[in-house]
């Protein structure tokens, strides 16, 4: 991507209910800790129960408008350019017959536009003269049941979609990670499809945005939204949304730069013969393989896993170190088990800390701005957690050579090995000693006496330390010349799979092969 572009990370699809307007400091603060900006999801939807039938439809009127003043509110008071952006938004659901879309607006204190079919909703748009843009998101499910019908599309207010979150993935119907996660959207299906709205001709751009309903903006491993923008306002990025210069990952913020003939994502350019693909990646763990799709077929792939080996010399280099903790007990093991707090160091002997990712799901997790070469952190993990995942993680990039030591002291536990023994293999620190201490406490049993040691295990709390990745394995770039492109217009997309299972999707670009 061109000099004149950043790259800004954000989350469009952060589901905030009426129950979350009393939390709201939280919810921003965290928001403000992980993102550059945020597209703000209300929704004004409840569920209604008639005679112990269960639907979901519009909330009341007039709490909608209370709400709705809430929620703008709180973009208005809190867009501050160069620092963090908001835009005020609402998922709208109609009757559910058109696809799910996320309303979002450049200005602030604009209408909650309430109407029951898409049709509507975009006349509404246009007829009032509103900045407003409706992105769709779980496009898979059943066309008519909550599901996109591509038959209704603008491309002007609809730029983009949403292709994954916590539901899962919508670029095909037989996909790995589809929409099987929802008992009662699920199953996808034909019909809806990202790839389908392509090959209707469509001019649609592709993010990743969280959809969960936590309140909890940027949740990891549900979907972030990558935006290149001249500058961190709201109108450069409103710029850089119309023009489809976005992009999606499924929770690693995966750099990806992709350009046609030198044209950026998202772009259109008329071009007769041989197409260039440029592809540039840095991830934040070790690439597996890169795609390059020409109208939804597979035209050229780079497989980087295997290409790479751990340095050996003694000059400084950079790596990537994932610490993860929050592995232990079920609730059947210790029944309300409160949180475990975690209090940890990461430091390097003669080298510098560089950056630190932050991979959180829960509010409690913080991390210290890097000093040199020493960064403090803490993680709040939960013996229940919202998703399912037991984990809170931070990626550390530092600088140093093979020799130096990494010293990881956590919960008074400490890990000290060279940056190379860090590359060759992952460790995980555990706490058999509380187990036991509890064995005794509670139990009233000689942990001794057990016959197998492995419970002291099971019932630890528990935290690894990833195998660092050097920076030959998480970059990579390569090229690719279509000599023969199809006449006509052709569309070019991109995939970025890593080695632990996280990916990207580009936007896509189009060419006119005339």
């Amino acid at each position: 991507m061109g000099s004149e572009y950043q790259l800004f990370w954000g989350d469009a699809h952060t589901n905030l209910h009426s129950r979350h307007l009393e939390g709201l400091e939280t919810t921003l603060r965290y928001a403000q800790e992980l993102l550059d900006f945020w597209p703000i999801a209300y929704y004004p939807q409840d569920p209604r129960i008639v005679r112990g039938f269960w639907y979901e439809d519009w909330l009341e009127e007039e709490r909608i408008e209370r709400e709705w003043k809430v929620i703008c509110d709180l973009a208005a008071e809190n867009n501050r350019p160069g620092e963090f952006v908001a835009f005020p938004g609402y998922e709208w659901q109609g009757d559910g017959r058109w696809g799910d879309h996320n309303v979002f607006y450049l200005h602030d204190h604009q209408p909650l536009i309430r109407v029951n079919t898409l049709p509507e909703l975009y006349a509404e748009i246009k007829q009032r003269g509103l900045q407003a843009l409706a992105i769709p998101h779980h496009t898979a499910y059943m066309v008519g049941v909550r599901g996109k019908n591509w038959d209704i599309h603008d491309e002007e207010l609809s730029p983009f979609v949403e292709i994954y979150s916590i539901h899962g993935c919508s670029e095909s119907d037989e996909e790995w990670i589809g929409l099987r996660t929802n008992r009662h959207m699920g199953p996808g299906v034909s019909g809806g499809t990202v790839e389908e709205a392509l090959e209707r001709g469509y001019r649609l751009g592709i993010i990743c945005s969280t959809d969960n309903h936590t309140g909890f903006a940027g949740f990891y491993g549900h979907g972030l939204m990558a935006c290149y923008a001249r500058e961190l306002s709201r109108e450069s990025l409103w710029e850089a949304f119309s023009e489809r210069r976005v992009y999606g990952v499924t929770g690693d913020r995966i750099a990806l730069d992709f350009t046609v003939n030198d044209a950026p994502m998202g772009a259109v350019i008329h071009h007769r013969g041989s197409t260039r693909v440029r592809v540039r990646v840095r991830g934040s763990d070790a690439i597996d393989r890169i795609e390059v799709l020409r109208n939804n077929r597979l035209i050229a792939g780079y497989f980087h896993n295997g290409r790479w080996e751990v340095p050996t010399s003694d000059e400084r280099i950079r790596c990537k170190i994932r610490i993860e903790a929050g592995w232990g007990p079920l609730p059947r093991d210790i029944p309300d088990l409160p949180p475990r707090e975690w209090e940890g160091s990461l430091s390097v002997s003669n080298g510098t800390i560089l950056s630190v990712e932050k991979c959180w799901r829960t509010p409690g997790q913080w991390v210290e701005e890097p000093r040199g070469s020493r960064c403090e952190f803490g993680f709040r993990t939960l013996q229940q957690p919202p998703d399912g995942l037991p984990s809170e993680a931070l990626i550390f990039e530092v600088e140093a050579r093979p020799l130096d030591e990494i010293r990881i002291l956590l919960e008074g536990k400490e890990s000290t090995l060279t940056l190379a023994e860090a590359m060759r293999h992952s460790r995980v620190i555990y706490f058999p000693e509380e187990v036991k201490e509890r064995v005794r406490g509670v139990h009233g049993l000689d942990p001794d006496a057990l016959p197998r040691p492995d419970p002291f295990y099971f019932l630890s709390h528990k935290a690894k330390i990833h195998r660092a990745i050097p920076e030959v394995g998480y970059t990579a770039s390569f090229e690719y010349l279509d000599q023969s492109p199809p006449q006509g217009r052709n569309f070019y997309r991109v995939r970025v799979y890593q080695r632990n299972g996280q990916m990207a999707w580009s936007s896509p670009i189009w060419v006119v092969n005339e």
